[in-house]
């Protein structure tokens, strides 16, 4: 409370808004705060049972303290945050990497008993534990510590899901249901479909479902390194599109030498996107089919992932249904792998049974 007045206090002044800005004190400590905070997804403040650093908010224009350090944090006070439409949230430049160490150990207590309690449960926590340390992961792609972590927590993962395909249709419903953002949903999305389809064709084993799991998962970090406007604009003109289709050249490149994969598995991230790409300059009626220029894995991560992006939501565009994904798909494999294709409609067909 305010030291004159009573009025909700402010920071470790203990002054009301109208006190603070009689004391020119206090204004330039709130112009010194504007370059000293940097901003945090409020999903920051997620999975972890107190604060690890002061968490800041604005209140009236003004930057407020609303979780001290080692404050409990509950899903109640999540709740009360959001209430008071405090989601935008700040802490020091300096304290960020605390936050980030703080959401890995989770990351890492998860992963080695992800076989322990509820599957769902722990899928799901799994799942968006992964996705927030993605999101650290693009901010410094050249960290071998925030690799190597995804890495591990990425082959865990693998094995668990690949063994409990009953989950992935409420797993899918439960990580929609967050809202992450699509450059950091899209990998995971499409790398659980493509698991499911891997495991209804019983051609692979347990080694091949790591690998092709890794490679579908960090297949587009390269997009770490476009400018992150790029992602949010809701018209993209060519030179825009060119940019971004150039994302997995540039996986490539930051991953060489970094993951355990193969070269050719290099080479499957490098051409993920043959359809999305070839079918514009091509008819797809053309008996040249693509993927045996690049090969039958190369066209099931891409096929997948297409699948993936045109269901969700883009900031240029809306999804679209199953159905109209679906029959892209037979478009452009349907003829040269029939098979196949019958398999994933029968996957999806279990998948999505309320779509």
């Amino acid at each position: 409370m305010c030291l004159f007045c009573g009025s909700f206090f402010y920071q470790k002044a203990k002054l009301c808004y109208y006190h603070i800005m009689k004391n020119p004190f206090d204004i330039l400590e709130q112009n010194s705060l504007n370059f000293k905070l940097t901003p945090i997804s409020f999903r920051e403040i997620f999975f972890i049972s107190e604060s690890p650093c002061d968490v800041y908010g604005q209140v009236d224009g003004l930057f407020k303290i609303v979780l001290f350090k080692k404050a409990e944090i509950s899903n109640a006070i999540l709740k009360d945050l959001l209430h008071k439409k405090l989601a935008n949230l700040f802490v020091m430049e300096d304290d960020r990497f605390q936050l980030r160490i703080a959401q890995q150990e989770n990351l890492r207590n998860v992963t080695r008993s992800l076989s322990i309690g509820d599957p769902l449960e722990k899928a799901r926590l799994q799942t968006n534990l992964l996705t927030l340390n993605l999101n650290y992961l693009y901010e410094d792609p050249t960290d071998d510590n925030l690799l190597n972590l995804q890495v591990q927590s990425a082959k865990n993962l693998a094995t668990f899901l690949y063994n409990k395909p009953q989950i992935h249709e409420a797993l899918y419903k439960e990580f929609i249901k967050q809202g992450h953002h699509y450059i950091f949903a899209q990998p995971f999305l499409s790398t659980l479909f493509l698991i499911g389809v891997m495991k209804n064709s019983r051609m692979y084993i347990d080694k091949d479902i790591e690998l092709f799991f890794l490679t579908s998962y960090f297949k587009d970090i390269g997009m770490s390194a476009i400018p992150v406007e790029k992602y949010n604009q809701d018209y993209l003109d060519d030179e825009d599109k060119k940019l971004l289709a150039s994302h997995p050249q540039l996986s490539v490149n930051i991953l060489k030498g970094r993951l355990p994969l193969p070269p050719n598995h290099l080479r499957i991230i490098e051409n993920h996107h043959i359809y999305s790409t070839l079918t514009q300059r091509l008819n797809l009626a053309d008996k040249d089919d693509p993927s045996t220029i690049f090969g039958f894995e190369t066209m099931m991560i891409s096929v997948m992932d297409t699948v993936a992006a045109m269901t969700t939501d883009r900031p240029f565009r809306k999804a679209e249904s199953l159905f109209k994904s679906l029959d892209l798909i037979r478009l452009l494999i349907g003829e040269q792998y029939p098979q196949e294709f019958k398999l994933i409609v029968f996957y999806f067909k279990n998948f999505f049974k309320s779509v």
